[in-house]
């Protein structure tokens, strides 16, 4: 017992540092020994939203209804910031595959809306609570959410970042967000990959330094949200072949593998592991989700969320959650 609150309280340390609210879901998979802090408080997800696509893609590829193979052709009207393709040329025509190692090396925001638009919105959320994992919700695509910070559209056009987030609140009381999301999409279906870039730049930044307070509100309330603890669930599934066939969730580690960005968990964790995780930041947030397997080849799950981070916080959050992994492969991995 000793042992399991001195970590908590070393995370505890290095969470305090950041200021906001910091969630943890730790599990060896084979000693089934845990670590969590704030596991099942909601938090955005930022880019780790992109795993629960990863999956359902997958779940299809294993019903017969989509191949890996398979051909989608690029349009402008596909195309968001944050994204290799928005700068490819319309027809290129990349594969399902592609579009996965895209999506999660990557993070390619335009790669995750061909891939969840292939499937369907609302079979990502239906996929999650099937699979028993109520808090993932998966309900905000990239292209459309993007213009609606932008301003692009009449319902959004002049808004602050609050002013956004109640006029959100307010379409979803009434029952009107889908409508909300087919007009944005509808008012600019003739913008162009590149001045949506420019929009998207105009508005903060070429470095996205500009208008935090702003962004911090509409990230902070509208991001795709989930909890810690089930996307540590979700990551276990995957370990384990309960959410697809064993051939998929081989891949699903396989490309998670191929992460370029690595300065979180994996940086905290020693040299010579095998890592599969996926990053993701927003204003306010910084997160990994990954998997990492021990010399002894014991698999654990570590799922760091942050949230309610300053601009400061923010930059400093990669070095604090490769902080809070090495307390963690300290208490559930073994010596390498």
């Amino acid at each position: 017992m000793a042992r399991h609150e001195r970590v908590h309280d070393r995370i505890a340390a290095i969470s305090s540092g950041l200021g906001g609210t910091v969630g943890v879901a730790a599990r060896n998979l084979a000693s089934q020994a845990s670590v969590c802090m704030n596991a099942d408080e909601l938090f955005p997800m930022a880019s780790c939203f992109k795993i629960p696509i990863m999956v359902e893609v997958m779940r299809r590829v294993d019903a017969g209804g989509l191949r890996l193979d398979d051909r989608l052709t690029l349009t402008e009207a596909d195309k968001s910031p944050g994204s290799t393709l928005i700068h490819c040329q319309e027809g290129l025509r990349p594969t399902v595959r592609d579009l996965l190692y895209l999506m999660i090396t990557l993070s390619d925001n335009t790669a995750t809306d061909m891939l969840w638009r292939l499937v369907g919105f609302g079979a990502v959320n239906g996929a999650m609570r099937e699979l028993d994992l109520a808090t993932i919700d998966c309900s905000m695509p990239n292209r459309e959410y993007f213009l609606m910070g932008c301003g692009a559209g009449s319902d959004w056009r002049g808004l602050r970042g609050a002013e956004i987030v109640a006029s959100w609140r307010s379409f979803e009381a009434r029952g009107e967000h889908g409508d909300a999301l087919e007009r944005v999409l509808e008012e600019n279906s003739r913008l162009s990959g590149a001045g949506f870039q420019h929009l998207y730049d105009e508005r903060w930044g070429l470095d996205e330094s500009c208008g935090y307070e702003d962004a911090f509100a509409v990230d902070q309330a509208l991001d795709n949200q989930g909890s810690p603890r089930d996307m540590a669930e979700l990551l276990a599934m995957i370990v384990e072949s309960r959410c697809a066939s064993a051939p998929s969730c081989r891949l699903m580690i396989e490309i998670m593998s191929r992460q370029e960005w690595r300065e979180k968990i994996p940086a905290g964790l020693p040299q010579g592991l095998f890592v599969a995780n996926k990053t993701g930041g927003v204003s306010g947030t910084s997160n990994d989700a990954a998997i990492a397997y021990t010399p002894s080849a014991a698999p654990i799950v570590m799922v760091v969320y942050c949230k309610g981070l300053s601009q400061t916080a923010k930059d400093r959050a990669s070095q604090a959650i490769a902080g809070i992994a090495a307390e963690l492969y300290e208490h559930l991995g073994e010596p390498a």
